[in-house]
């Protein structure tokens, strides 16, 4: 390209520039058509209030095994059924585990940095609590000397795994062992029974649901509380539910993490 082509690129180069960025400042200065402003306030109202009304957690009924369409065991099940009082105490078991597990892995998880995390895992450990507590009441009642068993030694992993650990072990709780005692409490008529293994269940899938959570979004800090039903062990995040959707509990009976 010659010297007098090069320079009249370039000429014709800036002046398109020119051109372009005048034409922003032009459109970017003139005046533009106002809406209504109380148009737009009752608009955004009326968005705030549609939205916060969809998204409160507000319960009016509670589940029922007997009707609800969540109850059916996984094929392949790997739990061992006997009776009500042989499946009270391999439940105990069970939540033992889970219990002193979460309670480890928020050391882990406070440790690392994740307090977030932390509180879940604590706050998990004690709804696991509250259904130890309710089911060793039954099986004392049908056992009176039994005793609660010894807590396991529990590894410690990343946080990450921690919660996919834990998220695997309540989606077995909700869809195997407590839907297979349910069955049992059902054909003994021990309503009791069927009760108690009815809200851990189905506690158990919100606990894996808030580890899926946790896991999912782990990089990115929340300042959400959690809120635990004192009844039955449901786990809520954030503000925004008036009862619990298990037992109707209301939310000034919830504690705080």
């Amino acid at each position: 390209m010659s010297d007098i082509s090069r320079r009249n690129f370039m000429k014709n180069a800036v002046v398109g520039a020119a051109a372009v960025t005048s034409l922003g400042l032009l459109a970017g200065c003139s005046p533009k058509q106002e809406e209504p402003a109380q148009a737009n306030a009752d608009t955004a109202m009326g968005d705030d209030t549609m939205s916060a009304t969809a998204n409160v957690l507000d319960p009016k009924t509670m589940p029922d095994a007997a009707t609800a369409s969540n109850f059916n065991v996984v094929e392949e099940s790997a739990t061992t059924v006997g009776t009500t009082l042989d499946n009270l105490k391999t439940a105990i078991t069970g939540e033992t585990g889970a219990t002193t597990k979460y309670a480890a892995w928020a050391k882990v998880a406070e440790k690392a940095g994740y307090d977030h995390i932390a509180r879940l895992f604590n706050c998990t450990s004690d709804a696991e609590k509250i259904h130890i507590e309710l089911e060793y009441k039954l099986a004392q009642k049908l056992e009176p000397g039994y005793q609660k068993p010894e807590p396991p030694e529990v590894p410690e992993h990343t946080v990450d795994l921690n919660l996919i650990a834990g998220a695997n072990g309540e989606i077995y709780e909700t869809s195997d062992m407590y839907p297979s005692f349910i069955k049992v409490a059902q054909e003994e008529g021990n309503n009791e029974a069927l009760q108690v293994f009815t809200r851990a269940k189905l506690a158990e899938a919100y606990h894996a649901e808030r580890y899926l959570d946790a896991y999912n979004t782990i990089d990115t800090p929340t300042d959400d509380k959690y809120y635990l039903c004192p009844i039955c062990g449901y786990i809520h995040k954030g503000e925004n539910f008036t009862a619990c959707p298990i037992c109707l509990a209301p939310k000034s009976s919830f504690t705080e993490y």
